[in-house]
């Protein structure tokens, strides 16, 4: 098979390339991202579009990040995660893999295990990928010295991917009426 060959005109290639500057940070869009241990910042670079779902399945980067580069559908979503130490997401699974990156500082991954949860801590450029179905969340560990936040980078397979949060999540933000059945009325 032979792959056909484009040569693009240089504003097509430009309108592929996002820089880190002129991505707007966006600390909303999930609902768990009101509670204090969950506040955390999305760069959205890649994809991302919102799942076809019944309301209880949301993009991964919520629906306020819009995409840098939006007009691919590239078959995966790429994004940057900003947190201060000791804030992260609420365990949750997604329907496609998700692997992360750590960018700055140090960030703790944890699932849930055959016999409960368990973790490992990630140093910069260290990789963790999550397949399909595992209940899974993260959280800034350590920031770099000087820094007030931790970053990590979170590529996750699909246009359209799901996420679900764990019912004990669910609860959570039902109880802090930030789940959006609870938050409408």
């Amino acid at each position: 098979m032979t792959i056909p060959v484009h040569r693009p005109k240089r504003a097509e290639v430009e309108k592929c390339v996002a820089r880190f500057r002129d991505i707007r940070p966006i600390s909303g869009g999930l609902p768990d991202m009101p509670l204090e241990d969950c506040q955390r910042n999305f760069y959205n670079v890649l994809g991302f579009a919102q799942p076809d779902s019944d309301g209880e399945v949301f993009s991964p980067i919520g629906d306020e990040a819009k995409p840098k580069i939006s007009h691919l559908a590239a078959g995966f979503g790429m994004a940057y995660v900003e947190a201060e130490p000791g804030k992260g997401v609420l365990m949750h699974t997604h329907d496609t893999n998700e692997t992360f990156v750590v960018v700055e500082g140090s960030w703790k991954f944890e699932w849930e295990g055959e016999t409960g949860n368990e973790h490992v801590v990630c140093e910069e450029k260290d990789v963790v990928s999550f397949p399909v179905g595992i209940q899974r969340r993260f959280e800034c560990v350590s920031a770099r010295p000087g820094k007030a936040t931790g970053m990590i980078m979170a590529v996750v397979g699909g246009d359209k991917p799901g996420v679900e949060w764990s019912p004990e999540a669910v609860t959570r933000m039902k109880e802090a009426g930030t789940w959006p059945a609870e938050a409408a009325e």
